[in-house]
């Protein structure tokens, strides 16, 4: 596999989701359970987002063709809604002061890595962009509901855990639920497969 390709999948959803399960028990532990449905609820919703464009797109070929967008990319709203979050989180545990210049340093990461690695090898520059202006708004909106809460210091077993857990997943062989939104879309618009974007 392409090194730039392979790079591409630490944004997907077998490293990003089991890192955005280990915020909301990082939450949890510092914060409230009420926070943690917060994040989570946050998370599902920008992932419905771009679920729903890829099932429209898959099932019956709609898309934002004018914009030359078929979907919103989720590697893209994946790094920057998780990675944006985890580091900026993290970063406040060393002073709380660092929450926004750290969601500053994961904004400017992860776009560069949308544009330079997603864009162009698993989806036009376009739909990277799209993709990445989902999951920033995301995390936006998320830390800025945080900034109402008091977030205490993350118990330093469960950190120690949660770093460990998304050390793993990022080893472990990789999945996509590509294949999973292609048989729903397929079910829901009775096409015979799923619509392609053409090369």
């Amino acid at each position: 596999m392409d090194a730039k390709l392979q790079f591409v999948q630490y944004g997907g959803i077998s490293v990003m989701f089991p890192a955005a399960l280990v915020i909301a028990a990082w939450l949890w532990a510092a914060a409230s359970k009420k926070i943690a449905v917060l994040w989570l609820g946050v998370l599902l919703s920008a992932y419905f987002i771009v679920g729903v464009t890829k099932i429209l797109f898959k099932g019956w070929g709609i898309g934002l063709h004018s914009l030359d967008i078929a979907v919103f990319s989720g590697h893209a709203t994946n790094t920057c809604l998780v990675f944006t979050v985890m580091l900026s989180l993290l970063c406040q545990q060393i002073n709380p002061r660092l929450r926004w210049p750290a969601f500053g340093v994961g904004v400017i990461l992860t776009w560069w890595f949308s544009i330079n690695y997603i864009a162009l090898t698993i989806h036009p520059l376009s739909e990277a962009i799209a993709g990445a202006l989902v999951g920033t708004i995301a995390a936006f909106i998320f830390l800025l509901m945080l900034s109402q809460s008091n977030i205490g210091k993350i118990p330093r077993p469960a950190l120690a855990l949660g770093l460990a857990v998304v050390v793993v997943c990022s080893i472990a062989p990789k999945y996509s639920a590509e294949r999973l939104l292609d048989r729903i879309a397929i079910s829901l618009s009775g096409a015979e497969q799923a619509f392609r974007r053409s090369s």
